[in-house]
């Protein structure tokens, strides 16, 4: 019988006190599953993180907690006190000034008061007067949203040290946040100026240009770099200026180099179709005709099996709308988590099941001569992680670029309502390359569902209103390791 928010709160609290802290940690997160930014959870997680010293794990976790109810003292005590450990100390002072108003006892504030002053006057005969403290002390406002300190940190630091170009970059970043895309774009280009070959500060003001239709611009800055991403920017970019028979010299000119760039082939497949003509790049020009789907009830007859492997994956530890992942709406794996890594249990069950269906795709498709067959990784490495989809939740369009083969076994599903709602569209169009009348291909998936496809085929996952969760687990067959 499944615990109530209280029921794991009060367990969790025992084991905590207990010493178990794997086991108050994994119950904590369990009801933060249930309940994101329920405080009292993400108070405790934070006292787990601060025990294994990891005191930027724990800064947002009692933030969460103090702002979903700051009525509870000890969420402010534990607050300040990491604010004062990472040498935050303005917003420290700010924070205790705060506690003070609002009238909490003198004894619990003063040994506070106290270390703040010996964090302050250590600081300011040793390292803040350093740039790369005050750099540093940027990195973690920014973390924390405090977007403006962290830009005036920056500054301190460039002021100290005019030829740093990381603070100039880090400045860049913060500026672009804060919408000042003018701002940003010239402190890259100090920083660029400073270091010519600085790959992300050029890739990032490519993006500013890219977006503002300075393509040209945003071509050289591309041709500046010369990696997978960049040679795919450079290609975005001759698109934006319409350039495209020299998108197909570039393509040839670049085939063997690129013939397993999961970036350049997705963007190849797009321009076949706008051209109505294959690429000389070889690794999949028709991803669409590759899409293959089967169900868990083919090899596994027990009712009970998808339910049993759900309530296995309650114990995964999972994130809320992890940064830079294409999820919204809903928790993720942690990218540090393989679930088909060495599982056991029905989730043992279910890679067994995914690998005989990974035989059954290459049976189908092995008389294709693109390189996407022809290459096939001999070693059936999976890399897995899951997705609970909350109401409204979806995932935006993206490729996997570190796949080969990309797939997804549907858990739970949610009502279609007869728009779509919940499933997931295939398309050929990328946020940065787009066209009229290209085909797409949407599958309404049901429960058991396995979805697979080529790693460089955009798909995205349509929203859905009903109050329900959407439960995958998705994986990648990753790529032949690379010759040393």
């Amino acid at each position: 019988m499944a615990l109530t928010i209280e029921q794991a709160m009060q367990q969790g609290i025992a084991r905590h006190r207990e010493g178990k802290l794997q086991e108050a940690e994994r119950l904590y997160r369990a009801i933060l599953q249930s309940q994101p930014g329920h405080p009292g959870a993400s108070h405790n997680l934070g006292l787990i993180a601060i025990a294994a010293n990891a005191l930027e794990a724990a800064l947002p976790l009692f933030k969460t907690a103090l702002e979903i109810d700051p009525g509870v003292e000890q969420f402010w005590l534990s607050y300040i006190d990491v604010l004062i450990r990472l040498g935050l100390l303005d917003p420290a002072k700010a924070v205790l000034e705060q506690g003070k108003d609002l009238g909490f006892e003198e004894e619990k504030l003063n040994p506070l008061y106290r270390e703040l002053a010996s964090a302050t006057n250590r600081a300011s005969t040793s390292a803040v007067a350093d740039a790369e403290v005050y750099r540093t002390l940027g990195v973690a406002l920014r973390e924390l949203g405090r977007l403006d300190e962290a830009e005036a940190n920056y500054r301190k630091a460039i002021h100290l040290k005019p030829d740093y170009a990381e603070a100039h970059f880090n400045l860049g970043n913060t500026l672009k946040r804060l919408n000042k895309l003018q701002d940003a774009e010239e402190s890259y280009g100090r920083a660029i100026d400073l270091q010519p070959d600085f790959v992300p500060a050029l890739m990032n003001r490519w993006e500013l240009l890219f977006n503002r239709g300075e393509f040209e611009a945003a071509l050289k800055d591309a041709d500046s770099c010369d990696n997978q991403l960049s040679r795919l920017r450079s290609l975005e970019s001759l698109y934006g200026l319409g350039r495209n028979e020299e998108i197909y010299r570039r393509l040839a000119d670049q085939a063997e180099l690129d013939d397993e760039n999961i970036h350049v082939a997705a963007f190849a497949a797009f321009i076949a179709a706008v051209e109505k003509k294959n690429s000389a790049h070889g690794f999949c020009n028709n991803p669409l005709d590759f899409i293959f789907i089967s169900n868990i009830a083919a090899q596994h007859e027990d009712p009970n099996f998808i339910a049993e492997v759900i309530a296995e994956l309650r114990d995964t530890k999972s994130e809320w709308e992890p940064e830079k992942k294409s999820t919204f709406k809903g928790f993720q794996t942690p990218a540090d988590i393989n679930l088909l890594a060495t599982p056991s249990g029905n989730l043992g069950i279910l890679k067994s099941i995914i690998l005989d269906e990974l035989d059954r795709y290459y049976q189908k498709f092995q008389n294709n001569h693109c390189s996407y067959i022809q290459k096939w990784p001999r070693e059936k490495d999976l890399y897995g992680w899951h997705v609970i989809l909350k109401q409204q939740g979806h995932q935006t369009p993206h490729i996997h670029t570190t796949g080969w083969l990309s797939g997804v076994v549907y858990l739970q599903v949610v009502p279609s309502l007869d728009k779509n709602e919940g499933a997931i569209e295939f398309g050929l169009s990328s946020p940065n390359s787009t066209a009229d009348g290209l085909p797409t291909v949407v599958h309404q998936p049901a429960a058991g569902d396995i979805v697979l496809f080529p790693s460089s085929l955009h798909h995205r996952t349509i929203p859905f209103s009903t109050d329900a969760d959407r439960i995958v687990v998705a994986f990648d067959l990753m790529p032949e390791p690379a010759k040393r």
